[in-house]
């Protein structure tokens, strides 16, 4: 069945115009949405089945289609090769992810290969081999990502007035409240001031001449953020323009230097998988982008989606700028054409949930107590979209369809070494204030084992 598979996938890659041939490497490099992230997926969902040959078969296939492949898929390569015991193509694979920046020290205090550095007798032969590898970046390229970053996310502070700061002096220590949005209501919220810098946004009940004191201050640091957020935007796209989109295999990966080295820090399996996370599925230019969206230039899709297409950028990733960018589009004129304003990436969400009745409410329902103690998945609103249609869309851009993005969220519920995309995965208590909403709830909702 899997050699049928990959024929399958082989064929449509033909299909689609891209040239390849069979043991050998390739080519240009194609569409990846096409000849590349199809056939990682049926490496994940193998991994999601714990059939490590059969991924491993799959990410070779993959790596064969194209010159450079993703980082984080040389990982999880390296993991399912460690699995099933071929062990020279499992560092074949870690260098790969060394020659792009991984810092090779860092790997025997990784979450899963500290196991093998302490077992394999021919690790300390790779570990040496490892720091001779000297990633080939462009470093000035990197520097410069790394100075529009830190004013993408500069804090703007103006002078205080000496009418505010006498003022705040005398009273940062009282309560102070401001208001925002949650859950789409208006809600107050009470803090302490501990410093003059936010004081300019908690400080809500002057009056007279300080309240316009402070407003003018107000909106001199917009004016200063809107200026560098201008200023951010222009610059990254102008990079992009004459250097292509910036990716892990041009700037390194996460485009960051990383300290990872302590030969005396323990391992933590968050700690090490929030560091993978980070520098494998990562990027600064993810980050300029998500921290900076001037309204006349926020259209960036076609940027973004021929850097997925052109193997630059994750698919899954996406999904972050446009989160980022919401409020800015809820502030846009309506659109409502459909598939126009679809946002295929904000499906996939798998959310589980325990039921817990009020607790003077008494219901007649059988094995009641039995139903309480089990876990619920309710299947999420793809609202006025059919699964085909959000599925077609998502395909196109190289996602995983809504059913292998769920079975992906199920096996993110628990801790796992590889790092997969796709799928979210929450959990939350769900309290019933009636009888009959418990029964509608219990009837709609799928049992999960």
């Amino acid at each position: 069945m899997k050699k049928i598979l990959l024929l399958l996938i082989f064929l449509f890659i033909q299909w689609n115009g891209t040239t390849f041939r069979l043991g050998g490497s390739l080519f240009a490099q194609g569409d990846f949405t096409r000849i590349y992230h199809p056939i990682i997926n049926s490496a994940e969902l193998a991994i999601v089945d714990t059939n490590y040959y059969e991924a491993l078969d799959y990410y070779k296939a993959a790596f064969d289609n194209v010159k450079k492949p993703f980082a984080k898929d040389y990982y999880n390569a390296a993991i399912c090769a460690a699995m099933v015991g071929k062990m020279s193509t499992m560092f074949d694979y870690l260098e790969k992810i060394v020659e792009k920046g991984y810092p090779s020290d860092s790997l025997r205090k990784d979450v899963f290969f500290h196991y093998v550095a302490d077992t394999c007798k021919v690790w300390s032969k790779f570990e040496s081999q490892m720091k001779l590898v000297k990633p080939t970046l462009n470093q000035e390229l990197r520097d410069s990502l790394n100075k529009i970053y830190a004013l993408s996310t500069k804090i703007i502070y103006t002078p205080l007035t000496t009418d505010l700061r006498e003022y705040f002096a005398k009273n940062h220590n009282l309560p102070q409240t401001f208001t925002t949005k949650i859950n789409g209501k208006d809600t107050t919220i009470a803090v302490r001031i501990n410093s003059f810098i936010d004081s300019l946004y908690f400080f809500n009940n002057l009056t007279g001449k300080l309240k316009l004191q402070q407003d003018s201050l107000r909106k001199i640091n917009n004016e200063i953020f809107s200026k560098n957020q201008h200023h951010v935007y222009n610059s990254i796209v102008k990079i992009i323009e004459n250097n292509g989109y910036p990716d892990e295999n041009l700037i390194g990966l996460s485009g960051r230097d990383f300290q990872n080295s302590s030969k005396d820090r323990r391992i933590f399996f968050f700690t090490e998988q929030n560091f993978n996370n980070s520098i494998l599925n990562n990027s600064i230019v993810l980050d300029i982008f998500s921290s900076s969206f001037p309204t006349e230039e926020s259209d960036i899709n076609s940027l973004i989606t021929q850097a997925v297409r052109d193997g630059k950028l994750l698919p899954h990733h996406i999904n972050r700028i446009n989160a980022s960018r919401g409020n800015f589009r809820g502030r846009a004129p309506n659109n409502t054409i459909k598939n126009e304003s679809l946002n295929i990436f904000s499906f996939g969400k798998v959310k589980v949930y325990r039921l817990q009745l009020d607790a003077n409410l008494k219901c007649e329902i059988p094995d009641l107590e039995k139903k309480l103690s089990r876990s619920y998945w309710q299947k999420e609103s793809l609202q006025e979209y059919s699964e085909a249609e959000i599925n077609e869309k998502r395909l196109d851009i190289g996602l995983e369809t809504l059913a292998d993005a769920y079975k992906k969220a199920f096996f993110k519920a628990h801790p796992r070494v590889f790092i997969i995309n796709g799928g979210n995965y929450q959990t939350e208590l769900s309290y019933v204030s009636s009888c009959e909403v418990l029964e509608k709830m219990l009837k709609e909702s799928t049992f999960v084992r």
